[in-house]
């Protein structure tokens, strides 16, 4: 009898160490997570706190992160170019100034030439169509993967199409152009010299000073960003041909993100790629319509063209096209291939 009562407790007391180690084994990883200080990501970013990108994309993009990877991992934002200048994001990422950056490809002219495809004139009708695009062009050529290879590429993406802004000639029809100085990043570059104006280049956050003082006749800039920079502060007349749009990427640091634990890229890539690009899409596209509004609320004038006008402004922009293939190939690289794709890729994105 007491053979069976001391087998019977010694069995009790291993069933119990058994179902402790059971519960506490699984509770060991969130322990120590709870436990362990989590990864700080500096974020570099070219806009101001209160653009779309930032605070309707990229900020519940970073929160969206910290609450996957369980907090392991923060994002830590510097806007307005506090931590590193716009031009020079992509280096800043490289040589570990920061983290993370948004980076227009077009800011360092020459870098990233097959990339740059989609920056050529009226060739990106929108920036979900663009966004799309550039991205299944970058999954199917290696020679533009190789273009960034420094850095860890988080995901890509293209602007709305810009349109002209001026500050006393109005542009009604594409003659009206000719002549005229425009402040303009550089990837619109071709657009606007397709047109006979002359090209201001910059990157967007001194577009506003440039104009406010008379160095430029206008800007051309994307509804999507034109709030943002206060344009309407300065400009009074609005024209929508659709130039084309910029290129963009958002990049890691490579030896930041390889010191990151699998899991947690894993989880990073995850996100991004179920937010990115098209959250970032979404807020440009909500801003160009707050940012259209404010506008006519204003009283200025926005002119939307037909599609009959239109066409005669996309033929003007063409022989660009042709002139950056033939250019790509002459350094080796599948210019005509990546163009003809980007062209059919366009059109299945935009139906």
């Amino acid at each position: 009898m007491k053979e069976q009562r001391s087998k019977g407790l010694i069995v009790g007391t291993l069933l119990a160490i058994v179902l402790a180690i059971l519960l506490i084994v699984p509770l060991r990883p969130a322990l120590a997570a709870q436990g362990a200080k989590p990864v700080e990501l500096s974020f570099s970013l070219h806009v101001p706190p209160k653009a779309a990108p930032y605070h309707a994309a990229f900020l519940p993009w970073a929160k969206e992160v910290e609450k996957a990877t369980n907090g392991r991992v923060k994002i830590k934002f510097y806007l307005s170019q506090t931590l590193v200048k716009a031009r020079d994001s992509y280096d800043g990422v490289k040589n570990g100034i920061a983290d993370i950056s948004w980076v227009a490809f077009s800011w360092t002219p020459g870098r990233f030439p097959l990339t740059g495809v989609m920056d050529l004139p009226f060739l990106s009708p929108s920036t979900f169509t663009g966004a799309h695009a550039l991205t299944d062009l970058y999954k199917k050529y290696p020679e533009m993967r190789r273009e960034v290879r420094d850095v860890h590429l988080l995901h890509l993406w293209v602007t709305l199409p810009y349109e002209i802004h001026t500050v006393d000639r109005p542009v009604r029809k594409m003659e009206d152009v000719r002549g005229l100085k425009l402040a303009t990043q550089p990837a619109a570059r071709a657009a606007v010299e397709a047109l006979g104006a002359v090209p201001v280049t910059m990157p967007s956050p001194k577009i506003y000073q440039t104009v406010e003082k008379g160095v430029a006749d206008g800007a051309a800039l994307a509804w999507g960003a034109y709030k943002a920079y206060k344009l309407v502060e300065v400009t009074r007349y609005h024209a929508n041909p659709h130039l084309g749009g910029v290129s963009y990427c958002t990049i890691v640091n490579k030896n930041r993100w390889n010191s990151l634990p699998k899991d947690v890229q894993a989880t990073i890539t995850r996100v991004t790629e179920r937010m990115l690009p098209d959250t970032l899409c979404q807020a440009v596209t909500n801003e160009a319509k707050k940012g259209r509004e404010i506008t006519k609320k204003q009283g200025q004038e926005i002119v939307d063209f037909p599609p009959s006008a239109l066409a005669r402004w996309k033929a003007a922009g063409r022989p660009a096209w042709d002139k950056w293939a033939e250019a790509m190939e002459a350094k080796g690289l599948p210019g005509k291939r990546v163009l003809e794709d980007a062209i059919r890729l366009v059109e299945k994105h935009a139906r």
